[in-house]
């Protein structure tokens, strides 16, 4: 990045000593981030991060952007892969079983009771079990504690050991038309990714950085191959822009009133499937189907009376 520059002047330059324009770079390490790679990226601030993620591709994207398989028709029988196995096992919550409880002030409130419809919803679609803990004497090991005034605004991806404490607010409110909110974020708190972090999907999506929140970029990144599902032919897992995973146009968006996006389809007749993301009150089928088979083996192991 040329610092030294106006914001209208920006060059960048990634290991480029001689200040070439064109690409592709030659020394830089393209398995890596353009933030976090071998340049002093403690010095970026947020405005330049943003400004790197928002042009680089437009540089050099077709020099840094491996090629990704696009997904072929799918069918059902997905099984998980080894690579899947180690990616989400220490993701899933013991049993398919999450404890939580909250404080007065959120057990009196409405925004519990949305959150109890959102588990009630997943519970009738799974074998998963959302238990209200009223005796906290049990000290269970794994442990969501819903606050009326404090507590992360967006949960981890899967099980935590110990206690975590979540903002119970920002669990059922999401930004304006996102229904799906409160599912997607109890999907996240049980280990299953969004729909628009897959691998590929830079084939289906396009993430507009410079629109999204400071501080929330890395919610936008992308998922490591080894959690791509497949069939049993190893064909990749459709992309479902139906999901209830899928993040809506302006997900996490900084100021989007006047119709910016944080996230876009590559290709979108008459706004078809903008108008989808991040709109359904349930699980589709493919939701249901990846829940219940990353679950299979834990509630299997409820239902037997085995533990780890």
């Amino acid at each position: 990045m040329n610092y030294s520059a106006n914001e209208e002047d920006k060059i960048l330059y990634i290991s480029n000593p001689d200040k070439r324009k064109d690409c592709p770079l030659e020394e830089y390490d393209f398995d890596e981030t353009v933030v976090e790679g071998n340049g002093p990226s403690g010095l970026l601030s947020w405005k330049d991060r943003n400004f790197i993620n928002s042009h680089y591709h437009d540089e050099c994207g077709e020099f840094v952007v491996k090629s990704v398989p696009i997904a072929r028709k799918f069918g059902s029988n997905i099984e998980l892969t080894d690579d899947n196995d180690k990616y989400y096992k220490e993701k899933l919550w013991p049993l398919g079983v999450v404890m939580y409880s909250a404080d007065a002030g959120a057990r009196r409130s409405q925004a519990l009771l949305a959150l109890r419809n959102a588990m009630t919803t997943i519970e009738l679609s799974s074998c998963i079990v959302f238990h209200n803990l009223e005796d906290l004497s049990m000290s269970p090991r794994n442990f969501l504690w819903f606050s009326s005034f404090g507590g992360e605004v967006m949960p981890r991806l899967g099980v935590v050991p110990g206690n975590q404490s979540l903002l119970l607010s920002s669990l059922v409110n999401g930004v304006p038309g996102h229904t799906a909110h409160a599912l997607n974020m109890l999907l996240r708190i049980l280990g299953i990714p969004m729909m628009s972090n897959r691998y590929d999907r830079d084939n289906y999506v396009t993430v507009h950085w410079k629109n999204i929140q400071q501080g929330m970029e890395h919610y936008f990144e992308r998922l490591p191959e080894d959690a791509m599902l497949r069939n049993s032919d190893g064909v990749i897992m459709q992309y479902d822009y139906t999901s209830v995973t899928h993040a809506p146009s302006n997900y996490l968006c900084a100021d989007c009133s006047l119709g910016q996006q944080t996230v876009s389809p590559v290709q979108d007749h008459l706004w078809q499937r903008t108008l989808t993301m991040g709109h359904r009150t349930d699980l589709n089928p493919m939701d249901i189907e990846i829940l219940n088979l990353l679950y299979a083996k834990e509630c299997q192991n409820r239902f037997t009376g085995q533990d780890k």
